[in-house]
């Protein structure tokens, strides 16, 4: 009788320990759950919340308050210095600056952002508006390029309406395009990103005439094939096409990608770039925008290389 007691207490000690062990290992499941809760979000439900830079508390609370002062430099930035009018989006606070993302209200169609300087502590807004070098000129270039090729960009949009129906996958709401993507000419499914610098002749023709028409854009562009130093491998436009797996929480299909990618390269006519094709995960980085992983081309490595023809 001693030895059977001896055994259930025995017993109900392991149970409980093991009870006690799955109840922690629980609540660290939990907790993970919470943490990565708090940082990633499914793309379905992302329209920027939650983007931000270091050290921009105090900034984005400024930007809130002073929202109409802050856009009305921006647009006087704009018209001065490019004769263009854009719809802002999304101001997010960063160290002693407000970052505006923006987005063209004509064409060239393109989204890019610009740096206000602000003074919280004596309640001002500096009246220096300025962007990373060439990344605003890059980002009216990257939809010049989109209007010159027109017709190519027309099939690439069909093309990744096509994959969207065809595989379990969706692109990134137009919110969040606006909200978070400084690029250049950026859709829910892909972007551009080049600088005015390789494609001079064309900026310089659009700077001058914001009416030259599209015709002697591509024009331009392709004269720039025949200029001394130019790489068609490397001066051109990068385009980035991203599908998001549509179930909840799910991880990137390497099978699903290598799928997309063949198909790709099995249709003609799309415009000339350096292609970049990924399969992303379900779930976006809330800081950052960014998914959470990837499969599809290895960047800059096995970039699908479409050459640029008249």
């Amino acid at each position: 009788m001693i030895k059977r007691r001896n055994l259930s207490i025995g017993l109900l000690l392991s149970i409980s320990l093991m009870l006690g062990g799955c109840s922690f290992i629980n609540s660290q499941t939990n907790n993970k759950k919470a943490e990565e809760d708090e940082i990633f979000m499914p793309v379905q439900d992302y329209i920027g919340q939650g983007f931000s830079f270091d050290n921009g508390e105090k900034t984005g609370e400024f930007a809130k308050k002073h929202r109409e002062e802050i856009i009305k430099v921006v647009d006087q930035f704009f018209k001065k210095e490019y004769g263009l009018e854009v719809t802002p989006h999304n101001l997010v606070g960063a160290k002693n600056a407000v970052v505006v993302f923006v987005e063209s209200k004509q064409e060239p169609y393109f989204h890019t952002s610009v740096v206000v300087g602000v003074d919280v502590k004596n309640n001002k807004i500096s009246d220096d508006v300025f962007a990373y070098e060439g990344s605003v000129e890059g980002a009216i270039m990257s939809g010049l390029y989109v209007m010159a090729y027109e017709k190519e960009f027309k099939k690439l949009d069909e093309f990744c309406e096509m994959i969207a129906k065809k595989y379990p996958v969706v692109g990134m709401r137009q919110e969040a395009v606006n909200n978070t993507m400084d690029t250049g000419y950026a859709t829910p499914f892909f972007y551009t990103s080049t600088l005015n610098n390789y494609f001079p002749k064309a900026y310089d023709a659009y700077m001058k005439d914001h009416n030259i028409s599209k015709k002697e854009l591509r024009q331009l562009i392709y004269e720039q094939k025949f200029e001394d130093g130019y790489d068609s491998e490397s001066d051109t436009v990068d385009i980035s096409l991203s599908f998001y797996v549509n179930k909840v929480r799910s991880l990137p299909d390497e099978k699903m990608a290598n799928k997309v990618i063949n198909e790709f390269k099995r249709e003609m006519g799309f415009p000339p770039g350096n292609y970049g094709i990924f399969i992303e995960s379900n779930e976006i980085n809330k800081k950052t925008g960014n998914e959470r992983s990837f499969k599809g081309t290895t960047p800059s490595i096995d970039d699908i290389i479409i050459n640029l023809y008249k």
